[in-house]
């Protein structure tokens, strides 16, 4: 699909749907902020907005409750919080701790105070808790380590001390370790120290940096490596990148060079991508330059964009790093994966949901190719991506649902395609129709693969006689059903097939409405539909409709939707069904539930860490297990 942005009159909203030309406006990938600073004058409260994953100048996000500068900070995955630093006329140590919801600009709200107000410490944390250490006290350089339960506000508590009195430290994190580069402004030093976040107490020797330095470095890291950037030497302000592999100990590790020589920098990152953001490059003189690596390899800098304003003394922080996002643990995950974003970028990401509870998605990895209108299904094991637009593509990805990471190659569809339909019991997956390009060049084909084992997919038969393309897929443990779809109009038609058998499809009955971009999800019951548009009148519906699938027979009303969506994507449980993010005007970040043995509309569950439409869903507990 084309993205557009602008005002539609419905003429042309009507002809654009009826070429299948409606617009995508796809969604934000994971954020990161940079917050106070000095620029011209000292101690601003400016926060600006970057997406990691696009390159870009950063915008406008809103601002903190004091301007400060030599300021820490740290993220969950929802909540982006700054702490302590020197006021606009750096006289005052602040004690204030602020912080912002990452999802939605705006200005910062109070969260409470630092144990002892000082500038010059830095953040790290886990999705849980948030650790401040070091900083210039009234009394001098101080070896504080304090903590914050992110989740909630309140003041901050006592956790343990540094291995010495330091300010101006840098400090990265895994899930559940703290590294933190030690430093001054006084003294150099090349002392590593390391701790445990989940729990109190003294921090450890962790190894020694390159060279020892005055302070001023930034640092960030994926789920095992952390980078220190930056900062002063006996030889002076530096653009050395080392890093160090946060669950060992050891001596750090040449990565790199900055753009340029870089002091009192700022750093965010997701697990793939480490940002680097402002700072001093000489006598005083401050950058806006924005700069990034590829944190799991090694290597130069490369320019990201501008911030807003030539700053030093800010501090970073995302929602997309690893250590932010919480260990899926449930025996009910849903994963969601690709789709489009605001920035009309595809976008690779995956998210993931524990179904049992209500709450927001947590970011999970990324896809083998970034990509929208592509399926999902899977096993309680294995999570599978296959085909969707970028470029048309025929690649299956993996993913293994016990443990965060990337997907891993498969194999291949036997055709390429988009806008197909994905279901799955235990040991079969299963893809049907979808197009070689518009919904005009639809299929009618259907393949399967071995979820349990990797290679590419195998022909199974073919749909019911016609060509489909945006299809949803449901399915009990042995009938697979498909709904709706484009066969040169927005059909009804419902289709089964034996998963574990090959054949074409057969005639299984109709939709309440002829749609297409609906979203499906079942028990091992009873198959649900969710969303979809339509070339004519109304253009887009909320309908929520549902099957028994055992019987072939029409759809029934279930209940609706809170909004007019289509281009979501559906996943479930046993007993509950998911609707997740599609398109209602701008793409859609909300994430709504039904018990899908009952009937009545869907109910608010959390929202996405990226509103996103076009994307595929899937989960370890689906009505095909």
């Amino acid at each position: 699909m084309p993205s557009y942005s602008g005002v539609w009159t419905l003429t042309a909203a009507f002809q654009a749907v009826g070429q299948d030309n409606w617009p995508y406006s796809p969604t934000n990938g994971p954020i990161g902020l940079f917050g106070g600073g000095s620029d011209a004058s000292l101690g601003i409260n400016t926060i600006s907005r970057i997406v990691i994953a696009t390159a870009a100048n950063a915008t406008d996000f809103g601002d903190l409750t004091v301007g400060r500068f030599d300021i820490g900070s740290c993220s969950s995955s929802v909540r982006g919080v700054w702490a302590g630093g020197y006021d606009s006329s750096a006289t005052t140590r602040q004690n204030v701790i602020d912080y912002v919801t990452i999802a939605s600009a705006g200005n910062a709200t109070d969260f409470g105070d630092l144990t002892v107000a000082r500038y010059g410490a830095s953040g790290l944390s886990n999705y849980v808790r948030g650790v401040f250490s070091g900083g210039n006290t009234s009394s001098g350089n101080s070896n504080i380590i304090d903590y914050i339960t992110i989740a909630s506000t309140g003041n901050a508590i006592d956790f343990g001390d540094l291995a010495a009195v330091t300010t101006n430290t840098a400090s990265c994190s895994s899930e559940t370790r703290g590294v933190v580069g030690l430093s001054d402004t006084s003294f150099r030093t090349n002392v590593i120290n390391y701790i445990t976040i989940a729990s109190t107490g003294n921090a450890t020797d962790f190894g020694d940096l390159l060279a020892a330095q005055a302070g001023t470095m930034a640092s960030c890291s994926s789920s095992t490596r952390g980078l220190f950037a930056g900062g002063n030497t006996t030889a002076g302000t530096i653009n050395v990148i080392q890093y160090v592999t946060i669950a060992s100990v050891g001596n750090a590790t040449d990565f790199g060079d900055l753009i340029q020589i870089t002091r009192y920098l700022a750093a965010c990152s997701s697990d793939t991508r480490g940002v680097f953001a402002g700072g001093d490059i000489g006598s005083s003189t401050k950058t806006n330059v924005i700069q990034y690596v590829t944190i799991a390899s090694t290597g130069d800098a490369v320019d990201f964009g501008d911030l807003i304003t030539a700053t030093q003394g800010l501090a970073g922080c995302s929602s997309a790093a690893s250590a932010v996002q919480p260990t899926p643990t449930s025996s009910e995950i849903a994963l969601i994966g690709g789709g489009e974003n605001v920035n009309n970028i595809t976008t690779s990401t995956v998210q993931y949901i524990n179904i049992a509870t209500t709450g927001n998605a947590y970011l999970f990895g990324d896809l083998t190719v970034a990509k929208y209108d592509l399926a999902a299904c899977g096993s309680s094991t294995r999570s599978l991506f296959a085909g969707g637009q970028s470029g048309t593509v025929n690649v299956i990805g993996y993913i293994t649902i016990a443990s965060f990471g990337n997907a891993t190659d498969f194999g291949d569809l036997t055709t390429a395609r988009n806008s197909l339909a994905g279901l799955s019991n235990s040991t079969r997956g299963v893809f049907g129709g979808g197009s070689s390009g518009s919904l005009s060049l639809s299929e009618n084909i259907i393949d399967y693969v071995t979820i349990a084992s990797t290679g590419n997919a195998t022909d199974f038969g073919d749909l019911n006689g016609e060509i489909f393309g945006a299809m949803a897929g449901c399915a009990s443990t042995t009938r697979g059903i498909f709904g709706g779809g484009y066969n040169g109009g927005y059909t009804n038609v419902i289709q089964y097939i034996t998963i574990d058998t090959t054949g074409n499809s057969t005639d299984f009955g109709d939709l309440t409405a002829g749609r297409a971009y609906l979203a499906g999800c079942s028990s091992s019951t009873r198959g649900v539909f969710m969303g979809g548009r339509n070339a004519s009148i109304p253009l887009t519906y909320n309908i929520i409709d549902y099957i028994t699938i055992a019987s072939a027979g029409n759809a029934t009303d279930f209940g609706d939707l809170p909004s007019l969506v289509f281009s979501n994507t559906a996943t479930s449980s046993s007993t509950r069904g998911l609707s997740m993010g599609g398109y209602i005007g701008t793409q859609s970040n909300v994430i709504n539930y039904i018990t899908i043995a009952s009937t009545g509309d869907s109910i608010d569950f959390g929202d996405l860490a990226t509103a996103v439409s076009g994307a595929a869903a899937t989960s370890n507990a689906h009505g095909g297990l």
